[in-house]
């Protein structure tokens, strides 16, 4: 019996540097798949064919929001951020233009509400640029790209950050990056007495 719990303890000592590699490795991915244009999410798409699990961030701005039909979810159309200035003529522009070439300049994503229901939902206003995180299931649909985020909730908080403008928004990603997960700076032992207490 002795020797099965042995095994049990070396086995649960091996999981927690496994947890930590896959930390580092989140947190690598959620910093390096980082995009404030239409081009680039493109090219990213269309280059790396990201797999369901892969997130990218974006700062962009909002042209046009939508429920959708099932009431569970919201639609936001964006545009490259740092158009904001130019938004209303950027907007007439891309009015004209046929939707084949509309949909090549515009990322789609779809929001989901937050599975639970005392979570509001996220508002969206167009013409506002926002950062959102951890966009997943990337493809192309037609000539759009296409993705989908879960919004608000205790497992991800702060996926979305509305900002005055685009520069507000470069600047606060700057002053807060992603840092990287690091095991050494604390004990392991020291947390599992801190869930025990709680």
């Amino acid at each position: 019996m002795r020797a099965g719990i042995d095994d049990a303890e070396t086995a649960a000592a091996e999981l927690l540097p496994e947890a930590d590699a896959e930390l580092n490795d989140q947190a690598t991915v959620e910093a390096t798949n980082f995009f404030v244009s239409v081009k680039e999410v493109r090219e990213f798409v269309k280059g790396e064919v990201p797999a369901a699990g892969v997130f990218i961030s974006v700062i962009m701005c909002v042209l046009t929001v939508e429920r959708l039909v099932n009431n569970r979810g919201t639609r936001v159309t964006l545009v490259d951020g740092f158009v904001q200035p130019h938004f209303k003529a950027y907007c007439r522009r891309l009015e004209k233009m046929d939707p084949f070439r509309r949909d090549a300049r515009v990322l789609q994503v779809t929001v989901w509400d937050p599975k639970i229901r005392s979570h509001g939902r996220p508002r969206f206003q167009t013409g506002v640029v926002y950062e959102l995180k951890k966009i997943h299931i990337m493809k192309f649909y037609h000539d759009m790209v296409q993705g989908s985020m879960q919004s608000l909730g205790t497992a991800n908080p702060g996926v979305i950050q509305e900002f005055a403008d685009f520069e507000m928004a470069k600047r606060a990603r700057l002053d807060s990056p992603a840092p990287l997960f690091n095991n050494q700076a604390r004990n392991p032992a020291d947390e599992d007495e801190k869930e025990e207490m709680m």
